[in-house]
């Protein structure tokens, strides 16, 4: 288990692989714990990929999903909050994220569904004479691309009846757009995260949205992510659950018997979004579904996110914002899991949900393995920072300033830490200028 119940907070953290390389390793996948309990279909759909596609599938998954279930609600703080969430796949050319857009299905049959009821309204507004007594219908899009205007971002959102998905594979189709004046809408991201009132004014419209939902599911290469967030600095960065990795995909075999195992691929995908889509028409008809969680299920929950927040307390405490939103994040991945697993129960009347335990330690995994994700990227703006995991942070914060080596690995050991991972840790630690050998067996901290 990551996390191991203390009366001591420290002694719950992060538990570290048997290998430790540079901030994020490349052969580091979301753990097995994870997929271990996941809901149906994403345990089946999942199953069907490994190492780093399965993560890729597993992540884009999710952020679509977020965009299909309208009028789930549940209470974060004081706020009452929708499962939207923007997640950014980043990884260079040719390194398989691709496998993104089998995600992409999960939703299709319900944007479909919403484009051939236009055509039929639209076809029955076009034959009544009377055209002046009848309002023409708007299109209404589940999906739309990141090449569009802030205008047409407002009246998708708008327009929606209830959440609306950005899907691009290529950041830079989003980030030009951002770049135009009549196309700069990261401050409708940025407000629509947290469901803000948005709006806009135009010579020809005025557009007010009171809760806006917006889901955003991105892939691209480290050099298209600046130009889509400027700075870290920027509130944009903090809203996204990020997924990153550096190795290049070697080749694979792409004889056509290999086609076979694709057609069953996408058959279960789209089976899978018949489902969503079943599950979608279902949540449309009711006022709301909350998702709640029991006392000892927040205990936990504020536990597990504090020790991440507190790592960042003392040295980065620039980091705490990301920290505080991936709280947020977390919280709307338990409603995501909580709902698919209790889809046979959404019928007619509205109801409240109770958190799954099991949803909620997967949940606690994934985000722990996410926030090295965030942090990786975060450091990325920065040429001259030290590369530094939360497992890092944490042994770091615990060593006083000189320490002999037998004081480490007892630290470690208490910090669930392997002796040999702490020994690869010191090696690391000195060849990166973390700290320096004063004499055998002794050490000095140097940031």
């Amino acid at each position: 288990m990551i996390y191991k119940e203390s009366t001591e907070e420290k002694k719950a953290i992060f538990e570290g692989p048997s290998e430790v390389a540079v901030t994020m390793s490349s052969k580091e996948y979301i753990p097995n714990e994870v997929y271990m309990n996941l809901p149906e279909p994403l345990n089946q759909l999942t199953s069907q990929f490994e190492e780093r596609e399965k993560d890729i599938v597993l992540i884009s998954s999710l952020g679509v999903l977020s965009a299909c279930l309208p009028n789930v609600k549940g209470k974060y703080r004081d706020s009452v909050i929708s499962p939207n969430l923007y997640t950014f796949i980043i990884a260079p050319p040719a390194s398989g994220k691709g496998a993104m857009r089998w995600s992409k299905l999960l939703i299709q049959p319900i944007h479909k569904e919403k484009q051939e009821e236009y055509k039929r309204k639209l076809q029955e507004y076009s034959r009544n004479q009377d055209r002046e007594a009848n309002e023409k219908p708007q299109r209404i899009s589940k999906v739309i691309p990141g090449n569009v205007s802030s205008s047409k971002l407002y009246h998708h959102l708008k327009h929606s009846e209830d959440s609306v998905l950005m899907f691009e594979t290529e950041a830079d189709s989003l980030s030009n757009m951002l770049k135009q004046d009549w196309g700069d809408f990261s401050d409708l991201m940025r407000k629509a995260f947290h469901h803000e009132t948005c709006s806009i004014s135009r010579s020809d419209r005025f557009y007010e949205i009171d809760e806006p939902k917006l889901s955003l599911v991105l892939s691209g290469t480290p050099n298209q992510l600046q130009p889509l967030v400027a700075s870290k600095e920027n509130g944009l960065f903090s809203r996204f659950i990020y997924y990153f990795f550096d190795e290049v995909e070697g080749w694979k075999d792409v004889s056509p018997r290999n086609r076979i195992g694709s057609i069953s691929m996408e058959s279960s995908f789209k089976e899978a979004g018949e489902s969503i889509k079943d599950l979608y028409n279902r949540l449309i008809k009711l006022d709301s579904i909350y998702i709640v969680m029991n006392e000892l299920q927040w205990d936990r929950f504020n536990t597990d996110m504090k020790l991440i927040n507190n790592v960042f307390l003392t040295n980065k405490s620039d980091f705490i914002s990301v920290t505080k939103r991936l709280g947020v994040m977390a919280f709307r991945l338990i409603m995501i899991l909580t709902i698919i697993r209790n889809t046979s129960r959404v019928q007619e009347e509205s109801l409240v949900l109770e958190v799954n335990n099991n949803d909620l330690e997967t949940v606690l995994y994934l985000i722990k393995f996410l926030t090295d994700h965030s942090l990786k990227v975060y450091d990325s703006y920065s040429k001259k920072v030290k590369k530094l995991t939360v497992q890092d942070r944490q042994i770091l914060a615990e060593l006083p300033e000189v320490f002999k080596r037998g004081r480490g690995v007892e630290l470690a050991t208490e910090l669930e830490v392997p002796e040999r991972t702490f020994a690869e840790i010191l090696k690391r630690w000195q060849a990166e200028g973390i700290l320096e050998k004063v004499k055998h067996g002794e050490y000095r901290k140097l940031v």
